[in-house]
């Protein structure tokens, strides 16, 4: 049996296939950011769906996610769908709106 010299050499990986942590660590944190972003799409999405839901109206919903609320203690209930903390109490205002209960 004849060995060829080259099969008993260990394989040795190119420095430009192996992954650059740096630049790994930077595609995470792209990944985490993306990620955070596409969250609050998704809160301000169901709350203005939500907000359509309650309003029947466009424009109407619009300007009340637009505007201090005193039931939020004035602050603007888009900004705070921001958070989700903030969503939620948005939605429980608009809830309430929807049942005709005091938020």
């Amino acid at each position: 049996m004849v060995i060829e010299e080259e099969s008993m050499q260990p394989k040795q990986k190119s420095l430009e296939v192996m992954p650059n942590q740096a630049c790994t660590a930077g595609k995470n944190q792209q990944t985490v950011e993306l990620d955070q972003k596409l969250e609050r799409l998704s809160r301000v999405a169901y709350i203005s769906m939500l907000a359509l839901d309650v309003w029947e109206d466009k424009d109407a919903a619009i300007a009340w996610l637009a505007r201090p609320n005193q039931a939020l203690n004035g602050q603007i209930p888009i900004v705070l769908c921001e958070a989700e903390s903030g969503s939620k109490q948005v939605q429980r205002v608009l809830l309430a709106l929807e049942w005709g209960s005091p938020a």
